[in-house]
């Protein structure tokens, strides 16, 4: 591995380390969901860059060798299928976790856990006639 990009890509994983250490320590203290799954986001998006290390140092070593040696078709093969499982190149409107999680919300029960405290949202209380969503006037004016 180039040493420059192995020196970064091992700082930004122990960055991801630590990130995704305090996302275990919300977790474990029931902290609310939504800001659980920001966190989350952030770690992703860092290993996410990290990918993005690993796979121009192999573009810039191993593929260009592979090239060179008459080998490119076979290590192209090699890295399409390395990444097939990378959100960004697969349709993930089919089999993901938010799918998964519409399917399973009409059976869900309402929980005690820190979600249980959420006020209302704007289309909650539309529902209940109180107030209506934003950019809609109410029926009484």
């Amino acid at each position: 591995m180039q040493p420059e990009l192995k020196k970064e890509a091992a700082l930004r994983l122990k960055i991801a380390a630590g990130h995704l250490n305090g996302v275990r320590r919300m977790v474990e203290e029931e902290r609310y969901c939504v800001d659980v799954m920001k966190q989350l986001s952030a770690v992703q998006a860092s290993l996410e860059r990290v990918q993005g290390i690993i796979l121009r140092n192999h573009l810039s070593t191993c593929v260009s060798q592979a090239v060179r040696e008459g080998r490119g078709e076979a290590i192209i093969d090699e890295l399409l299928a390395a990444l097939k499982y990378e959100k960004s190149l697969v349709d993930g409107r089919t089999g993901s976790v938010l799918e998964s999680a519409q399917q399973e919300l009409g059976d869900s029960p309402p929980g005690d856990g820190p979600c249980a405290s959420v006020p209302q949202t704007d289309a909650a209380h539309a529902k209940n006639d109180t107030n209506p969503p934003y950019g809609e006037a109410s029926s009484g004016s």
